[in-house]
C-alpha cells in the first residue's frame, strides 16, 4: 500500500471551511482514481493546520491521481486562505492494520 501526505497550514478560523471542502470537492475527486482506498483528514484547529493521508493500492496508481486531485487539494488550501502551497510528500506503507 502507499499513501500520500498533504499539509496545509491556513487560517485557525477557516478549518471548517476546509474540512468541508475535503468532503465535498477532495474525496469525490479521490474516489474517482483507480486504485483508491481511503483517505484521513487530521486538524489542529488552534494551529490552522489539516494533514490529509489518502491511501494507494499500488505507487503507479496513487502517481497518476496526482494530476486529477491537484486543483481540489489547491481549492481545499484557498479556502482555509493558505500561507503557502500545500506540502506534498509520497510514501510506501509497508505497515497497515485496523482494529
Amino acid at each position: 500500500m502507499y499513501a500520500r501526505h498533504v499539509v496545509i497550514h491556513g487560517s485557525p478560523d477557516k478549518i471548517d471551511d476546509g474540512i468541508r471542502s475535503v468532503r465535498e470537492k477532495v474525496l469525490p475527486a479521490l474516489r474517482e482514481c483507480a486504485g483508491f482506498k481511503g483517505q484521513l483528514l487530521l486538524v489542529d484547529r488552534s494551529r490552522g493546520e489539516a494533514i490529509g493521508i489518502s491511501l494507494w493500492d499500488t505507487e503507479e496508481n496513487m502517481r497518476a491521481s496526482e494530476e486529477k486531485v491537484r486543483a481540489t487539494r489547491q481549492q481545499a488550501a484557498d479556502e482555509v486562505e493558505a500561507s503557502s502551497a500545500p506540502d506534498v510528500s509520497l510514501y510506501e506503507l509497508p505497515v497497515f492494520e485496523t482494529t
